[in-house]
């Protein structure tokens, strides 16, 4: 990153494109492209940095999530810079604006693009279906995407993964695509929900939506990853939808993950809602702890380092947020290992893991599980704390209980009485309550694993 301060007003275009390349370090490649690139510097007048984007909708993406970032490195460079205002290209200078941040190829016309064409995400050749660790947590999400591309049926579609973030959805589908790769020659797609977003501005920028949709139509299989980032993106969703529809329609297979389940993705269409339901939904469940054993011994195996059992129980039992971070946790004590050509005992490995052991044990209060299980569930807090016994509400308060109850040391008594003064009994029916559906409904087991795990990230 720059530190150099740029105080010649003729110079400000060129500062804006070193906060444009600062950024480069804050968001993962595919963000910074498709919302972060195509930006372009206006004026800088009254300490305030005007910045065009191509559309509303980028717009909009980059005020509700990359405000804050974009800020903070603007303000390393516009001195007194108080506040950054987006505004949307119109008129004739679209497409000048369109040649300065899009630049098309000699000889090659806007009718000649392609927006399928090097779209696919680069796979990892890691990611196969030999190196998937199975378990319980996972088994049902494995054995089906396997089944999958040996059968390619259509009671499979569309397939739909979710899980928390971490715990092997990228990887499942790296590993059909490998496999699509080796045994088929059907013509397929692997792209995330942003670049899909991107690919569809691009299109509308340059008038080029009936080509867009009919390249989309004109592939075998669409795979999409983490579809959750076009929730609330009224005309992409709408142009996904009739997408989806043409693909299942005509026999076309589409695969994709989410975070959450289709009815449970904030500001999704039911439209879509209601198509994804209709294929295959499997979830992949958080890890266990025999399965976090398991991929552990699988790395230090496949990098042939000797690792104490009880360092690895102990990044088992502590680094439980999601595989990817385990992985790195397991990464940081190898190179060490490596760096100094020592073999490492338990106190030094947790020297060198403070940093992630820390992160693993954040003190939860109940308020933050109040915050998390109104968030989850979609209800307003003071509901959690109310009267009201209609099941949508109860059932989320017992949950907020029984959390309560296993993560903080609160007693009953105190439970209740954050929860609008409850008594004690109805605390302990409320956590017994649920105690009982974690052994006989699937959707509470994953309901409450999910927001365990949302709050004890940071």
């Amino acid at each position: 990153m720059s530190n150099k301060t740029i105080q010649n007003n003729n110079n400000y275009d060129n500062t804006w494109l070193i906060v444009q390349n600062d950024l480069k370090d804050d968001l993962k490649s595919i963000i910074w492209n498709s919302w972060v690139k195509p930006l372009v510097f206006i004026n800088y007048s009254n300490f305030i940095l005007t910045i065009q984007t191509p559309s509303e909708l980028v717009k909009n993406r980059i005020d509700n999530q990359y405000y804050d970032k974009i800020f903070f490195r603007a303000k390393r460079l516009f001195i007194g810079l108080n506040k950054i205002k987006f505004t949307v290209q119109t008129g004739k200078k679209n497409f000048q604006i369109l040649n300065k941040t899009m630049p098309i190829e000699k000889n090659q016309t806007l009718s000649s693009i392609s927006f399928t064409d090097n779209a696919s995400k680069i796979l990892n050749k890691n990611y196969t279906f030999e190196n998937f660790i199975v378990d319980k947590s996972n088994e049902l999400a494995y054995f089906s995407a396997k089944r999958l591309v040996q059968e390619f049926n259509v009671d499979y579609n569309p397939f739909f993964i979710y899980g928390n973030v971490g715990i092997g959805k990228t990887h499942l589908l790296n590993a059909i695509a490998w496999n699509i790769q080796k045994n088929n020659n059907k013509k397929f797609i692997y792209i995330s929900a942003e670049r899909f977003m991107y690919q569809f501005i691009k299109s509308l920028k340059m008038n080029e939506t009936l080509r867009f949709k009919d390249q989309f139509r004109s592939i075998d299989i669409l795979m999409i990853d983490d579809l959750q980032f076009i929730g609330g993106k009224k005309s992409t969703q709408e142009e996904f939808f009739h997408l989806l529809n043409d693909l299942i329609d005509n026999k076309k297979q589409v695969i994709i993950t989410a975070d959450k389940s289709p009815s449970n993705i904030k500001n999704l269409d039911y439209k879509i809602r209601s198509r994804l339901s209709g294929g295959l939904v499997v979830d992949i469940l958080p890890t266990t702890f025999e399965l976090r054993k398991k991929i552990i011994r699988n790395k230090v195996s496949t990098k042939n380092v000797n690792l104490e059992k009880d360092i690895i129980t102990f990044l088992a039992e502590n680094i439980f947020n999601s595989v990817r971070e385990l992985e790195g946790a397991l990464n940081k004590i190898m190179l060490y290992s490596d760096i100094t050509n020592l073999n490492l005992n338990l106190a030094s490995a947790k020297t060198i893991l403070a940093d992630y052991l820390n992160k693993s044990h954040k003190k939860i209060t109940i308020k933050d599980i109040q915050l998390e299980v109104s968030k989850y569930y979609n209800l307003q807090f003071h509901e959690l704390c109310s009267k009201n016994r209609s099941r949508h509400i109860s059932k989320p308060r017992h949950i907020a209980m029984f959390l309560s109850k296993q993560l903080t040391d609160a007693s009953y008594p105190e439970i209740g009485k954050l929860f609008g003064g409850k008594d004690h009994a109805t605390v302990i029916h409320g956590v017994n309550k649920i105690k009982f559906l974690i052994e006989t409904d699937r959707k509470v087991k994953q309901d409450l694993d999910n927001i365990t795990l949302i709050l004890k990230e940071d």
